[in-house]
């Protein structure tokens, strides 16, 4: 997906308000966001979207931290 389109969807999925979930649990807002976006659930250790950028969701008002960045040694190369 190139940004521009990113883009879009995002607008499109802000326009839509509130959506309840459909997926119970810490892992229903992730779910619903890549719905929504038309991206397909995967549980593998790489990027959701053109493999270079990790969509994260949270539900308001959580207390609990969010990981934006990780060393991965395959691909950080620390000189």
């Amino acid at each position: 997906m190139e940004l521009k389109e990113l883009i879009k969807r995002l607008e499109i999925l802000n326009n839509k308000g509130f959506i309840q979930t459909r997926r119970k649990g810490p892992t229903g807002i992730g779910h619903l966001a890549e719905q929504e976006l038309g991206l397909t659930e995967t549980n593998v250790a790489i990027p959701d979207i053109g493999g270079r950028v990790e969509l994260k969701a949270t539900r308001r008002n959580a207390n609990s931290l969010i990981t934006l960045f990780t060393f991965n040694r395959a691909v950080w190369k620390i000189k």
